[in-house]
C-alpha cells in the first residue's frame, strides 16, 4: 500500500502562499466541495462495512458460516465490492481530482494476489474462512524448540520467585 500525501486543498497555507489572486471564498468553496466528496465516500464505505458483517445471530433464519466479503477466491461479487470500496477511498484521499485509477489498480493487484494464492483455495475448500491455520511443525522447524524454551524459562522464573522468601531484615 503506497502512502498518499494530504491533498493541497486541505493545506490552509496553500491558499495564502498561492499569490494567484484566488480569493478566500473560492478556497472555502473548493475545501467544502472536497469535504462533501470525502463524506460521501466515507458514507459509502460505512455501508459496505456494515453489509460485510456476518449476519446477526440474534435474528431468525439461517446463518451462513462465513461472514465478511469477499468470502473466498471465487466470490466475484464480494471481490468487486471490495475493489470498488478501496478504489473509491484511495481516489478521494488523493484529492478532489482523484487518482487517475491508481487505487483501482492497487486494489485489483491486492485482490489478484490473494485470490490466486494456492493455499487460499485449499483453505476455502476446507471451509477455513478467514482463520489462519496454526503453523505446521515441518514448515517451521524451530517453533517447537522455541516454545519449549519459553516454557522452561517461565518455569525457572516462577521457581526462582518461590525460592526467595521475603525477609524482614532484607538479607
Amino acid at each position: 500500500m503506497q502512502p498518499i500525501p494530504i491533498p493541497h486543498v486541505l493545506d490552509p497555507d496553500h491558499y495564502l502562499d498561492d499569490g494567484g489572486g484566488e480569493g478566500l471564498e473560492s478556497a472555502l468553496a473548493q475545501t467544502c466541495a472536497y469535504g462533501r466528496q470525502l463524506w460521501e465516500n466515507l458514507d459509502t464505505t460505512r455501508a459496505y462495512l456494515m453489509a460485510s458483517l456476518p449476519p446477526d445471530p440474534r435474528k431468525p433464519g439461517p446463518h451462513p458460516a462465513l461472514g465478511a466479503s469477499p468470502t473466498g477466491p471465487d466470490d466475484e461479487e464480494g471481490w468487486a465490492a471490495w475493489i470498488a470500496a478501496y478504489a473509491a477511498i484511495t481516489s478521494v484521499l488523493c484529492g478532489p481530482h482523484g487518482d487517475s485509477g491508481f487505487g483501482a489498480g492497487e486494489a485489483r493487484e491486492a485482490a489478484r494476489a490473494r485470490r490466486t494464492a494456492p493455499n487460499l483455495r485449499v483453505a476455502a475448500r476446507l471451509g477455513a474462512g478467514r482463520e489462519t491455520p496454526p503453523p505446521v511443525p515441518n514448515e517451521r522447524p524451530g517453533w517447537l524448540v522455541r516454545a519449549a524454551g519459553v516454557a522452561a524459562l517461565a518455569l525457572l522464573v516462577v521457581r526462582g520467585l518461590r525460592r526467595r522468601p521475603l525477609s524482614a531484615t532484607g538479607a
